[in-house]
């Protein structure tokens, strides 16, 4: 899962802990039962769905309704993440959000055990909503720091860390043991009591937290209610909308040509040239965002019914879904002592740059697939289960040269009195990704296995050529940065 960025307002510091202030082991335990939770039932949230809502379909039809709704999911969970920063900002208060966000979780991920699709896309909906407003963790992280603090970047490390922990942990309990032994339904439970013990102990601590008692612009006493009834409201049209795909394609491809038109009218209306070339500078790092995240969310939604029906493995498929928060425990450390060591010694590439090679190796990891379903296909029509795992691998080093990266950017890229609303377009970005994502998912389910040989060789090919793309045109992008590092 990707981590947000903290903002530049810190406001205390506190007693220390292993070299970190208290409270922020407090947010990690958080953050890891979260994830938890999330990663959970994401683990097998498409199977579930094409098994228990879409089986009277032929089989393609069903695999593609179960992609379409996945990728609605992530759609409209990092869509929501806007709203509820706002509302974070201005009407609760950002640790009353993050305390009501994870109790209204609990509650649609119980809901989601429920029988019957409408109400599970009720609760889908509503934990997606839910989620929107615990959008301030990631600011709480930062503000344990003075912004002076040089252990700032060791803690959002250690977030990092704590999101993939809680990610590769969660896919063995429920999916693993729940899910395939008591059918994946009961596997919300569980994911429900991550998020029961990330509520505890937030609740348990949050009035030590360095916002706690800070009034937000529009807040009054009546405003938790007030949210939660709008939750509970918003709940129903925001399952029309996973149930209709193709109207919500329609609305988060809308919402973006709104966004970058916002910019370009607002560079216009600055007239500040150098302020111009970083918004082009970011829109086209956004672009390749956008691309790097259709491509590695396969892992979720086509790669993962790839595994159910075409790999023989000594494990149940849905633990292919803790490689990649596996492999970013083992690697996010030693790549990010990595770029300052090339820094020292002149060859550290520049952040364009490293969205090409992003771009590149998780193209090539769609190589190593296509090359499986080629010379390593047995006579069964099934692959042996490495080439998976080296999937895997080549998208998470990708993502760990593009993603933290990305977001620190973007700060910097954009003008001062704009930088919110541009941090939160490029995590729309990722909700762009999702719906794109199910778009390219949704080829691979007519054909057998020859559907997903045609489309990996198309995630290669068509991948490679926009990361060589970006890899010759990085000087250019870099002077349109104006210095920004």
């Amino acid at each position: 899962m990707t981590p947000q960025v903290a903002n530049e307002h810190s406001t205390t510091a506190t007693s220390d802990f292993l070299g970190h202030p208290r409270m922020l082991w407090m947010l990690l335990a958080t953050t890891v039962g979260i994830n938890f939770a999330f990663y959970g039932f994401r683990a097998f949230l498409a199977p579930y769905v094409a098994d228990a809502f879409f089986s009277a379909l032929p089989h393609a039809d069903a695999l593609k309704q179960a992609n379409f709704l996945f990728a609605g999911f992530g759609a409209l969970l990092y869509a929501a993440t806007i709203v509820g920063g706002w509302v974070a900002d201005n009407v609760l208060g950002e640790v009353q959000a993050l305390r009501l966000s994870l109790w209204l979780a609990i509650v649609g991920l119980v809901c989601m055990a429920l029988p019957g699709r409408e109400a599970f896309l009720l609760a889908l909906a509503f934990y997606i909503l839910a989620s929107g407003l615990g959008i301030p963790l990631t600011v709480l992280i930062g503000r344990n720091y003075l912004n002076s603090d040089p252990r700032r970047d060791a803690g959002y490390t250690l977030f990092y860390l704590a999101i993939n922990l809680g990610a590769f942990v969660a896919p063995f309990v429920c999916a693993n043991w729940i899910g395939v032994h008591y059918g994946f339904r009961w596997g919300f439970i569980p994911a429900a009591v991550g998020a029961a013990a990330a509520a505890v102990i937030f609740e348990w601590k949050h009035r030590r937290v360095a916002t706690c008692g800070e009034t937000a612009r529009f807040q009054r006493r009546w405003s938790t209610p007030v949210v939660v009834v709008i939750t509970v409201l918003l709940s129903y049209p925001c399952m029309l909308l996973l149930s209709h795909p193709s109207v919500l394609a329609i609305l988060v491809y809308a919402l973006m040509v709104l966004l970058v038109l916002y910019f370009i009218v607002s560079s216009v209306r600055r007239g500040d040239r150098v302020q111009s070339h970083r918004y082009l500078a970011m829109l086209l790092l956004f672009i390749a965002l956008v691309l790097f995240w259709a491509w590695s969310l396969q892992s979720a939604s086509s790669l993962n019914f790839f595994a159910r029906d075409y790999v023989d493995a000594p494990f149940n498929f849905t633990l292919y879904q803790s490689a990649n928060p596996l492999y970013i425990l083992i690697l996010a450390i030693p790549i990010a002592i990595l770029w300052p060591w090339l820094e020292k010694r002149g060859i550290n590439p520049s952040t364009p740059r490293k969205f090409g090679i992003g771009l590149l190796l998780v193209a090539l990891g769609y190589g190593v697939m296509l090359g499986a379903t080629h010379f390593l296909l047995r006579s069964d029509g099934h692959i042996t289960w490495w080439p998976l795992l080296v999937c895997y691998l080549f998208s998470t080093v990708g993502e760990l040269s593009l993603s933290p990266i990305g977001y620190a950017m973007i700060g910097k890229l954009a003008a001062p009195n704009e930088a919110s609303l541009a941090m939160g377009g490029w995590f729309f970005g990722v909700s762009v990704a999702y719906d794109l994502s199910g778009q390219i998912a949704a080829m691979t389910t007519s054909g057998g296995i020859a559907g997903y040989t045609h489309v990996f060789g198309l995630l290669l090919w068509v991948g490679v050529a926009i990361a060589v793309i970006y890899l010759v045109a990085a000087p250019w992008i870099v002077k349109l940065m104006h210095g920004v590092r």
